[in-house]
């Protein structure tokens, strides 16, 4: 009776096994991605990669102030093409404001330069940067205060000779004012001075 009440319990611990008891000493098989725990190893507390800190990308310094001056600048260039750029006083008392769209030319230059400043200043404000924009934004601002200095000489140089008394108007240093702006942008923006930067 005794030896078949024991082997009706190995029996029965053997069938225990068998359907799904646990035998320490084997170890449990986890699902996909989550490693063994074995007998004698430390459980791991999360899941794997839980206490890692997830790395942020690092973000450009802010250039707001880079692509403010350059607004700025190109406003004040594409202004200056409408404002007085000769004021002429006639000998019968009248006074000739010639705007910027007088001097065609000039003014076509002008207003060309301020729009290719213009997509390089919208390329700072999202946040793009390097050599090229700055390159851009130098010689824009170069043309426009070349165009208002020529222009400011021209206008002075007549002056000397000529019967008519003529003077500078406003035009002429917001659009210098507006290239002082660009020059500035440029070397306000933070990117780095080397060429395949961003």
């Amino acid at each position: 009776m005794d030896d078949q009440g024991s082997t009706d319990g190995v029996e029965t611990t053997a069938g225990n096994d068998r359907a799904g008891g646990a035998d320490p000493t084997l170890p449990h098989t986890p699902p996909l991605g989550i490693k063994a725990v074995h007998p004698g190893d430390v459980p791991p507390v999360g899941p794997p990669g839980e206490g890692t800190v997830p790395q942020r990308r690092d973000r450009p310094a802010g250039n707001g102030l880079a692509a403010m001056a350059s607004t700025v600048g190109v406003v004040l260039a594409i202004m200056g093409t409408f404002l007085p750029w000769i004021v002429v006083d006639r000998a019968d008392g009248a006074v000739d404001h010639l705007i910027g769209w007088d001097l065609a030319g000039d003014a076509v230059l002008v207003l060309v330069t301020g729009l290719i400043a213009a997509g390089v200043t919208g390329a700072l404000w999202i946040g793009q940067r390097g050599l090229v924009l700055k390159l851009v934004l130098l010689v824009a601002g170069g043309v426009l205060l070349a165009v208002a200095g020529l222009e400011i000489s021209d206008v002075r140089a007549v002056d000397a000779v000529s019967v008519l008394e003529r003077s500078v108007g406003s035009g002429l240093p917001v659009v210098a004012l507006g290239g002082v702006l660009l020059v500035g942008g440029a070397l306000l923006d933070r990117g780095p001075w080397s060429f395949g930067s961003r």
